[in-house]
This record gives structure tokens, C-alpha cells and sequence, in this order.
């Protein structure tokens, strides 16, 4: 999905809640976040990669318009989810697109019958997500079954509720998402007249908040690192600990590619 997207959407399931729309998407609560790069071979990245409570793995792409040869992609990154952590990995779409959804949700040839689950945002009655308690069911209704002005003028009221610097990111989020209807210039313009601050303009808060949700996504990288370490040499010493507290995003992607090779802790941390 265009990055435009990907980075607010990424924040909203990165924070805590448990609604409609999350339940659909990871099945139960999530207890990790694991790093989305592929190898070089490869320039695609996924959207959304978790562990759940249970243990299962979950990956989620999220979808603005409709792509063709999309279910082979979906297949790509099952086969390097599954060489990389060793076990199945559930896969869903969510599709929240303005044209109506016309993609496969799955792939077939005579040797093989490949799925995945498709959520249509637009299959939801905008009214149910704004019910929840659950922001991230709350941003997405603007995108649900029904009129965006009037899921915007139901949410105003969370929006009020929130802490200045949780509004103004809740707000830039609306405004991103949006975009998606083409409805990003008449949301900016309401929230404006509320007094809203968007992070998206703001020249304190925009980059406050980008950071914040990179980091988000790099402790997920470094956690799972961490357990692929201590699963091939035991647990890991002090000195691994701080270079691994302290590395770059891309010292531990290249570091991820090493665990598959090195034969020693040393050899992996160069």
C-alpha cells in the first residue's frame, strides 16, 4: 500500500484497543510486533507482521485500490514469512479502497491452491466501528458503509475527549485517511474549525509523531532478533543486549540475514 497510508495505519493497530476491525484482522490480542523487510532479493515489504497471545502469526496487508497479479504477491511473502519463522502465518487484506473490491483471494494453478482472507472495510455499517471503544474501529468508519460527514461529526466528540497530543494525531490520521474518498481537503477544513491542530501540518508534532511510530515498528525488529538469537545460542550476554538496544533499523535487518548463516554470536553482531 502507498506509504502516504501505511505509516498511520501501521500506528493504529500499533497502539493498544480491541475492536471490530482488530479482532478481524489478528484474531486475538497481540503480544509482538516483528520486523516487515524482506531480503534484498526482494523490494517488497510487508504491511503488518504480529505474534499473538496464542502464538500464531499474522500478517495483515492493507489495501487502497485494487492490484492485479495482488494474490501472487500474497503468496511471495507466505513463503518468506514462513522460512523466516518456521511455522504458518494467517494472512488478511483489508481493503478499504473507494472503487468496489474486484481482487482474487487466491491464487490456483494445477499444482497448488493458495488463499487468504479478504476484509471489505466498505462491507461494514460505519455506525458498528463508531460504537466501539476501539479508536482504530473509529478512524476506519469514515472509510465504512455509510456517509463520511456524518462519521466524522460522530467522532468529533472521541476526538475532543483525547489529550492534546493524542488529538493531534488522531486528527492527521482522519485527514490521511481520508484521502483514500478524496475527501482530504473538507475533513482538514472541519477539523480546523474545531481548532484541531493536524499533525500532518504541524512542524513540531508532525516529526514528534513520525519518529514515534518508527520506533514503534524498530522494537518489534529488535525483539524479534533477540529471540531468534537466544533460540540458536543460548541467552544472550550483556555486550549482545546493548549492541542490540543500540543498532539502527538497518544493522538489524542485516543482522537477521546473518542469524540464518553464522555459526557464532560474534559472527552474527559484525
Amino acid at each position: 500500500m502507498s506509504q502516504r497510508y501505511d505509516v498511520s495505519l501501521k500506528a493504529l493497530f500499533l497502539r493498544e484497543g480491541d475492536g471490530v476491525i482488530r479482532r478481524l484482522l489478528f484474531g486475538s490480542k497481540v503480544t509482538e510486533h516483528l520486523s516487515t523487510e524482506q531480503p534484498r532479493i526482494s523490494n517488497q515489504r510487508a504491511d503488518m507482521v504480529v505474534r499473538t497471545e496464542n502464538g500464531s502469526l499474522h500478517h495483515v496487508e492493507f489495501q487502497a485500490s485494487n492490484e492485479a497479479g495482488f494474490p501472487l504477491r500474497m503468496l511471495e511473502y507466505y513463503v518468506w514469512l514462513v522460512r523466516v519463522h518456521q511455522q504458518h502465518v494467517v494472512q488478511v487484506v483489508l481493503y478499504m479502497g473507494r472503487d468496489p473490491l474486484r481482487m482474487d483471494q487466491a491464487w490456483t494453478s494445477p499444482s497448488m491452491n493458495f488463499h487468504f482472507q479478504m476484509v471489505n472495510l466498505r462491507d461494514f455499517d460505519a455506525g458498528v466501528l463508531l460504537a466501539s471503544e476501539d479508536w482504530a474501529d473509529n478512524a476506519l468508519a469514515l472509510l465504512a458503509r455509510g456517509e463520511p460527514e456524518s462519521a466524522l461529526e460522530a467522532i468529533v466528540p472521541r476526538l475532543r475527549a483525547m489529550r492534546s497530543d493524542d488529538q493531534s494525531w488522531a486528527a492527521g490520521t482522519l485527514v490521511l485517511l481520508s484521502g483514500i474518498l478524496g475527501l482530504e481537503e473538507k475533513v482538514n477544513g472541519r477539523l480546523k474549525e474545531l481548532g484541531m491542530i493536524n499533525v500532518m501540518e504541524n512542524k513540531v508534532l508532525g516529526p514528534m509523531m513520525q519518529q514515534k511510530f518508527e520506533q514503534g515498528l524498530e522494537k518489534g525488529q529488535q525483539n524479534m532478533l533477540m529471540d531468534q538469537l537466544a533460540d540458536k545460542f543460548g541467552p544472550l550476554p550483556a555486550w549482545a543486549m546493548q549492541r542490540l538496544q543500540g543498532a539502527s533499523p538497518g544493522q538489524l535487518q542485516s543482522w537477521g540475514r546473518n542469524v540464518l548463516r553464522s555459526t557464532t554470536l560474534e559472527d552474527t553482531l559484525t
